[in-house]
């Protein structure tokens, strides 16, 4: 790799002469935005490969391709989506040359939670030395790949994304013209929110405990945190402190709701009496104001519940209605927020 000269893979890639048409031109061609190529090698060829990939979306008679100079700040659904609002165009794309591979990206805006990418190793380079004519037939071959999964519409997702999410916001967006472009800008903003599947929460409500006839109400605070094992499966852990200090661990499964922008999920938790908050400060459990007995330390409860979320901008909205059965009775009532890491 080190006695190729850089200089003349740079002059070669740029006034290679490009392959005939793949695809026949289109009555409107598909507009992408050839972002800066990232070049983490030693080869200096960052601006050589963004002029050639500009080439070769251009002879394929199917693109209309520009050049941007704005590079893609990260790898996620909003930074992506903002790349393409910017430069107004239908797709971005652009090529990252390591020392050991190359790879070309194209992330269309009819698909927001996923992308298109080839990777053509050097491992198979001439024994001799890597040279301009080897990097030139792998930057090639990785582009017509990209072209045909494209044409095919063979994507995969980002990390994080949630692709039945996705195939409901595209399949809406198609069919009613009108809601596209809002429904399209609002859902990239709230996709930021799958870039992770662990997810923390603070709740305020009110807990309401029933034993021998008796019953009475006090505040709770929450805090939870979960996991997302499945696009509608998840596992989460809390504790509430209100007159106890409350832990549990349940299920959640997120049911097939039709808006796009709520989640109604149902679930099933265990919980247990960790120890009492107030009685040990004097001023007693509700129970006992009842006179009927206090909660004891280790008391199991088990019981469903029921959860909605509505995605903000950076967080999620959550409200929850839980009823628990055991030694007695507590209903948990509470709202608050969450986030995802």
């Amino acid at each position: 790799m080190k006695n190729i000269s850089f200089g003349l893979l740079a002059s070669l890639i740029l006034g290679m002469s490009l392959f005939p048409a793949l695809i026949q031109a289109e009555e409107q061609p598909v507009k992408v935005s050839v972002l800066p190529s990232t070049d983490s090698s030693n080869y200096n060829l960052g601006n050589p490969l963004q002029q050639a990939l500009v080439r070769l979306y251009k002879e394929t008679g199917s693109y209309a391709p520009s050049t941007s100079e704005e590079a893609l700040p990260g790898f996620t659904p909003i930074e992506i989506s903002r790349a393409m609002r910017n430069s107004s165009v239908d797709a971005v794309s652009f090529v990252l040359l390591e020392q050991e591979r190359i790879s070309v990206f194209l992330f269309d805006k009819n698909h927001p939670l996923e992308f298109i990418v080839s990777s053509k190793n050097f491992n198979d380079a001439p024994r001799t030395a890597l040279n301009s004519t080897f990097i030139e037939s792998k930057f090639r071959s990785a582009f017509n790949e990209v072209i045909v999964s494209h044409k095919e519409e063979k994507y995969q997702e980002l990390p994080g994304a949630r692709s039945e999410k996705l195939a409901s916001s595209s399949q809406r967006a198609n069919r009613d013209p009108r809601v596209a472009e809002e429904s399209r800008v609002l859902f990239r903003e709230l996709s930021s929110l799958t870039d992770s599947n662990t997810y923390i929460g603070a709740s305020l409500g009110m807990s309401r405990f029933g034993s021998d006839g008796t019953s009475a109400s006090t505040v709770t605070f929450g805090l939870s945190a979960g996991y997302q094992i499945k696009p509608r499966v998840s596992i989460e852990g809390g504790l509430s402190a209100s007159t106890y200090l409350i832990g549990s661990i349940g299920g959640r499964y997120a049911l097939p709701f039709k808006e796009e922008f709520v989640k109604l999920s149902v679930g099933l938790d265990v919980a247990s009496v960790l120890f009492s908050i107030t009685q040990n400060y004097g001023y007693g459990s509700p129970n006992l104001t009842y006179n009927s007995p206090p909660l004891t330390r280790g008391t199991f409860f088990v019981g469903p519940g029921i959860f909605f979320d509505i995605p903000l901008l950076g967080a999620t909205l959550r409200g929850d209605l839980r009823f628990y059965t055991g030694t007695g009775t507590i209903i948990v009532g509470t709202y608050g927020l969450v986030y995802y890491l």
